[in-house]
């Protein structure tokens, strides 16, 4: 019995680690509706001005102007604001501007982080903000602030790249670029162009202009990428993908370099833990070492989530590629458009219902 009921604790805290993302949708109607717990929730008479879906939660402007927030679980609804700027955030956090002080979600709560903010960002784990008061640049983790740099009167705005856990900032008048993670301020280069840095998730890449490489901090490990100054290059969730000096495009992915094109893409994409690009008219994905051909052609539409691609095919059915597994979204065509909320999609079918859509089932409103 006690080794059931532990089994229970732990699927109720993983389901709870994983909360889904509410799907939001407008009727034909106009009426505002949202898709969570298995259940459609009818939660305005009028479309939303904005809106943002978080993981268990979805923050919304009404057309009122008055900043909301709904939570599937106990069916929730809080005012937030009934001003400010428009939020901005990801999937796990969330800030927005009430004229200059900045605020944010704790516990389903609108909470003050600081005053005196000219601009801020937001990532997973990670909010900075220019305080233009005190003149400095913080980042707050875990609820605690860290001064990381002074901005002195009359300088330029902050240059910083924000990723899930950690930023890389850019002094442009010592031409140095720091990097702050885990409560600790680094210097990368005394001598670089912020131009060629990306911070992605436990990665972070940059080119040295004073040693002349392209380098990666992975987990603690620093490395050498490229003695070439690279034509581009972005990072994701455990990856940086770069153009080198040579017109091949390679990818640095869970600590190992991979060249995966010995030309110029004519284009590609990171995101999350996908690598996308455009091979002679093909589109192709690179994942855990290895390329695949998504389809011959170049679909009209794709979104990427975590790990998992989801496209329109050549007949505008709904397909999905996670974990080198390929399946089919519903069993419509014709579908004119999607979007993607975590690991579900949400479409208006051809008959004209609102159908929402995970790998394995569908629900239609």
């Amino acid at each position: 019995m006690k080794r059931t009921l532990l089994v229970a604790a732990l699927l109720c805290v993983a389901a709870r680690l994983s909360a889904q993302v509410p799907v939001p949708f407008a009727t034909a109607e106009d009426r505002f509706l949202c898709f969570a717990n298995g259940r459609f929730e009818n939660l305005e008479p009028r479309p939303p001005a904005m809106l943002h879906a978080m993981e268990g939660q979805l923050v919304y402007r009404d057309h009122q102007g008055v900043l909301k927030i709904f939570i599937p679980d106990g069916r929730r609804m809080h005012l937030l604001d009934r001003g400010g700027s428009s939020p901005i955030g990801t999937r796990k956090r969330i800030a927005w501007l009430s004229a200059d002080t900045l605020k944010t979600l704790t516990e389903g709560r609108a909470r003050v982080l600081a005053t005196n903010v000219a601009e801020f960002g937001v990532s997973d784990s990670l909010i900075v903000l220019h305080d233009t008061a005190m003149r400095e640049l913080r980042v707050i983790h875990r609820r605690a602030a860290h001064i990381v740099a002074a901005v002195e009167r009359g300088s330029e705005r902050p240059q910083w790249l924000l990723g899930p856990d950690a930023m890389v900032f850019f002094n442009k008048e010592a031409r140095r670029l720091s990097m702050y993670r885990r409560g600790k301020v680094r210097v990368l280069s005394d001598s670089t162009d912020v131009g060629i840095a990306v911070v992605g998730g436990g990665v972070v890449g940059w080119w040295d202009g004073h040693a002349r490489v392209f380098k990666a901090i992975h987990g603690e490990r620093e490395l050498e990428l490229s003695d070439l100054r690279p034509a581009s290059a972005q990072a994701g969730s455990g990856l940086v993908a770069f153009v080198d000096g040579n017109g091949r495009l390679q990818c640095f992915e869970a600590g190992v370099k991979h060249r995966v094109l010995d030309e110029p893409p004519t284009a590609y994409w990171v995101k999350d833990s996908l690598l996308l690009f455009l091979d002679r008219g093909r589109l192709m994905l690179f994942h855990q070492g290895a390329s695949t051909v998504v389809e011959p052609y170049v679909p009209e539409q794709w979104q990427v989530e975590g790990g998992l691609l989801a496209y329109l095919d050549i007949n505008r059915e709904l397909r999905g590629i996670e974990g080198g597994e390929r399946f089919r979204f519903g069993s419509e065509a014709a579908i004119d458009g999607f979007e993607l909320f975590g690991d579900r999609v949400r479409y208006r079918s051809p008959l004209g219902m609102t159908v929402v859509a995970s790998r394995r089932r569908t629900w239609v409103y």
